[in-house]
């Protein structure tokens, strides 16, 4: 908009003290909407027993009865409020169309949550459009960002209330795929040598997956994609490092033309990061950075295209991407969580159990000054790297490696320090084997050696021990 000029603010701070002196104040009118106001209505809908909570967004009814397309906003991955995406849901409502944001539902997680329950609620949402007088019953569709763009294909393959699909930012494989290459692509950008990317960005993934708690890694999107026979556009940014844009771009089409839709449209919309900022790597997105140009305008002049028919399948040539993604692999029988969880018991009780029971009488007190100090520092080292990988391998995944800022060496700067300790734990270890023997040491120095024989190969599978 425009700046104001110096006598029009005068003019309106005059109006202003003239109404706040004059009788008819003390009555209460309608402010008068300006031309881009938006009316925003708190609603609460239901999917059965689960309650939802929204707001629709919709244009300024300047002309009385109207009626305008009407769209879902179905949200990415974690438990978002409606406001996450209420800049996208503005830029549509004053292009001409009632917007539904809403809450994620109650009890929402990333690791349990069926994109099929969140399927639902977003029909519901559909269903509340559907009965506005202000929406065109025959135009009512979904928009997916992220995770969302999971849902919202699998919304229309469920019900024809959904008429048309929107998404942005979608992948085309499954979930777990799709994160593990995510991880392994900002771990390469942060310069984490080949060698460690499994063990650090893949490995807890894939038993995390196994242990059904990785999402719905479960989820078909190319099933849902090939019964989705309503118009359908979807945009792919060219900087999207969190889905895998070349490769989706291309399943999209043939997952749909499968199908026999004839009416999709791909875009790419270039400048573009994962959140469709604007961003010249996407890896980082610039303070401030407004949408990526293109996209809001592809959006809105798409939906309200569909007024004058179905489009005709069209498809922009996919980006170029330089790491491809691959099948999550099964987990061998060392790597089940069952095996991993008694190994953490083991050490854990081998090195914390050395230290606690030295607090009482042992027969390590008559030990040697020297061979006392190796096991107290195997068994404190060995406590620490044992709590501390697993934390620091649970925030990669809570992150998706985004959070990995530089490496040295090939290694991330925290990780080269476990893997400094774990080695120091293992040089103590081995000269405390030496000096041992004949100084005593009884159960409790066993029970530490033990801890130590278990921690060698636990620390190999995890990348401890990679040069």
């Amino acid at each position: 908009m425009l700046p104001e000029c110096k006598h029009g603010r005068l003019r309106r701070w005059l109006a202003v003290v003239f109404l706040a002196l004059s009788p008819l104040s003390l009555l209460s009118f309608p402010a008068p909407a300006a031309a881009d106001d938006l009316v925003n209505t708190e609603v609460t809908f239901k999917n059965g027993p689960v309650t939802l909570q929204g707001t629709v967004i919709a244009p300024a009814p300047a002309v009385a009865g109207r009626r305008w397309p009407g769209l879902v906003l179905i949200a990415g991955a974690g438990a978002r409020g409606r406001d996450s995406y209420r800049p996208e849901a503005e830029a549509f409502a004053r292009a001409g169309t009632v917007v539904l944001i809403y809450d994620k539902r109650a009890g929402y997680s990333r690791a349990t949550s069926s994109f099929s329950d969140l399927a639902d609620d977003a029909v519901a949402g559909v269903r509340l459009l559907h009965a506005r007088p202000d929406v065109q019953p025959s135009k009512v569709g979904v928009w997916g960002h992220s995770e969302g763009g999971w849902v919202a294909p699998l919304a229309a393959s469920r019900s024809a209330a959904v008429n048309f699909v929107v998404v942005a930012g979608a992948s085309a494989l499954p979930a777990d795929r799709t994160q593990l290459w995510s991880n392994r692509t900002y771990l390469t950008h942060a310069g984490v040598k080949q060698a460690l990317q499994a063990p650090i960005g893949v490995n807890l993934s894939r038993m995390l997956v196994s242990a059904g708690l990785f999402g719905d890694a479960g989820n078909a999107p190319l099933t849902a994609l090939e019964k989705v026979g309503r118009p359908l556009l979807a945009v792919f940014a060219e900087y999207d490092r969190s889905t895998p844009p070349g490769e989706s771009m291309r399943l999209f089409r043939q997952a749909l033309t499968r199908g026999g839709n004839s009416h999709y449209t791909l875009r790419l919309i270039r400048g573009a990061d994962h959140n469709m900022r604007r961003s010249v790597t996407g890896f980082e997105e610039p303070a401030g950075a407004g949408f990526a140009l293109g996209y809001l305008e592809t959006i809105t002049g798409w939906v309200a295209g569909l007024s004058d028919g179905a489009p005709a399948a069209a498809s922009d040539p996919p980006p170029a991407q330089t790491l491809m993604s691959g099948p999550v692999r099964p987990l061998a029988w060392y790597e089940a969580v069952g095996v991993h969880l008694t190994l953490m018991a083991v050490m854990l009780t081998a090195f914390a159990g050395f230290l606690v029971s030295g607090l009482l009488p042992n027969k390590l007190r008559r030990s040697p000054a020297p061979i006392r100090r190796m096991a107290a520092l195997t068994a404190l080292g060995g406590l620490v790297a044992v709590l501390a990988t697993p934390a620091y391998l649970f925030w990669i995944v809570a992150t998706g490696a985004t959070g990995v800022d530089g490496t040295v060496l090939g290694r991330p700067p925290l990780w080269l320090l476990l893997q400094a300790l774990t080695i120091s734990v293992i040089v103590t270890g081995v000269a405390l084997a030496i000096r041992r023997r004949g100084s005593g040491g009884g159960a409790r120095l066993a029970l530490l050696m033990a801890g130590g024989v278990v921690f060698v190969p636990w620390a190999a599978y995890w990348g401890l021990l990679t040069v």
